[in-house]
């Protein structure tokens, strides 16, 4: 099955958001709190938080930063 062309932003906004949340929070939460007994959950609370707040912020970021690069480099953005 193949991807619709209308998803591809928003698939790859989901992806990269937990990329992102997953690692960041990782990061931030063992350097800030250390490996206690409740690091996971910790950390899954705050990966799931911040997912849900990245999500939507990427779906409205990514194409604008797309299509300004696009005419940086002198190409035409496709619409759609």
């Amino acid at each position: 099955m193949a991807l619709p062309p209308k998803l591809i932003g928003p698939v790859i906004s989901m992806i990269t958001g937990l990329i992102t949340s997953t690692s960041m929070s990782f990061v931030g939460l063992a350097m800030n709190y250390g490996f206690q007994a409740d690091f996971a959950v910790r950390w899954l609370r705050a990966a799931a938080t911040s997912y849900v707040l990245v999500v939507p912020m990427l779906v409205i970021v990514i194409p604008r930063i797309q299509r300004f690069v696009m005419r940086q480099a002198g190409l035409q953005p496709r619409q759609g």
